[in-house]
């Protein structure tokens, strides 16, 4: 009996890509055909999608192509979309890639390359971006690198991972992990492994624009601080004792401003200082708010997504013996 050859699931979370639906299934046949040594399986997740992107997808699928289609009942994210894609997924590994085609098919031999050569996470790296620019470059640099600095996950890459390639092991780890606000390319950073890196030049968008909004943007920020760092507290109690200095100084000043006759401003600074204390106070409410409303949403353990079916097509048209009910 022959080998089997080694299964290589290819996870693209998509919300309202319909248009691109002929340039997803495209890419995936291009990748099939280059590593004809691989059996190459394609896992969509339609994240609540309200055009018809799974529906679009199916339609461009023969029976004869290893196929998954996860429809979500709602908009869930897409780290919660690459989780349900992980779970669905049957191959021996997995990659991440990004409905609107920007990855080329170079990138992909290299994480082949990196997975076959031994390395169990593969970071995807972008040199050149072709869309982001200005403040949202500035926005993802800053970020990646604080968080780099400030977290748990040292090996989180500062220059921002776009993609990213894990083995069944590390799939089998992110499936045991429960949090539910998530952030899976720091998750997968914690995990450890043998971690390697490539780079590719990010191709422009054929069509339509990018659903990462800053509202999404700030969600995933947040949520990576509070599960993975406990800098912010720190940096607020940092904050809390310059502050009691500075209101010491201030006060000793207003003290001193009040006994010299002629001298005004004594109310103004005792105003500002009464402001700025309640200020910090909010902030430091806020701050731990974070920590406290995300313990309990995950004590409460409702899943991560809710799928509101799952389409199979191919060799991978029987369920996925990781796959589970969330």
């Amino acid at each position: 009996m022959a080998d089997r050859r080694p299964r290589l699931s290819l996870i693209v979370p998509a919300y309202n890509e319909q248009e691109s639906a002929g340039e997803i299934v495209g890419f995936y046949r291009e990748i099939a055909r280059a590593h004809a040594s691989l059996e190459v399986e394609l896992v969509l997740v339609d994240d609540g999608s309200d055009d018809g992107t799974a529906e679009a997808v199916r339609a461009h699928l023969t029976d004869q192509d290893p196929a998954v289609v996860v429809s979500l009942s709602r908009n869930f994210g897409s780290h919660a979309a690459i989780t349900a894609g992980l779970s669905a997924c049957t191959g021996d590994a997995a990659l991440t890639l990004s409905a609107d085609r920007q990855e080329p098919l170079s990138a992909v031999a290299d994480f082949v390359a990196e997975w076959q050569d031994g390395a169990d996470v593969v970071w995807g790296l972008r040199s050149v971006r072709a869309t982001r620019k200005g403040a949202s470059e500035t926005f993802a640099t800053t970020f990646s690198r604080v968080f780099n600095k400030a977290s748990t996950v040292p090996t989180y890459p500062q220059e921002g991972p776009s993609q990213i390639l894990v083995t069944r092991q590390v799939i089998d780890v992110l499936e045991a992990m429960p949090e539910n606000n998530r952030n899976v390319l720091a998750m997968v950073a914690w995990s450890g492994f043998e971690q390697r890196r490539i780079f590719f030049e990010q191709l422009p968008r054929p069509h339509g624009v990018s659903k990462w909004t800053s509202s999404k943007k700030i969600k995933l920020v947040v949520d990576s601080f509070v599960e993975f760092s406990s800098a912010p507290v720190r940096w607020v109690t940092l904050a809390g004792v310059g502050l009691g200095a500075l209101g010491a100084l201030l006060l000793l000043a207003a003290l001193v401003l009040a006994l010299v006759p002629g001298t005004s401003g004594t109310v103004a600074l005792v105003c500002g200082l009464v402001l700025l204390v309640g200020g910090l106070n909010l902030f430091a409410l806020g701050v731990v708010g974070e920590y406290v409303w995300r313990a309990g949403d995950d004590a409460r353990r409702r899943p991560v997504y809710i799928a509101r079916g799952t389409w199979r097509t191919g060799s991978s048209a029987a369920p996925s013996p990781y796959e589970t009910d969330v």
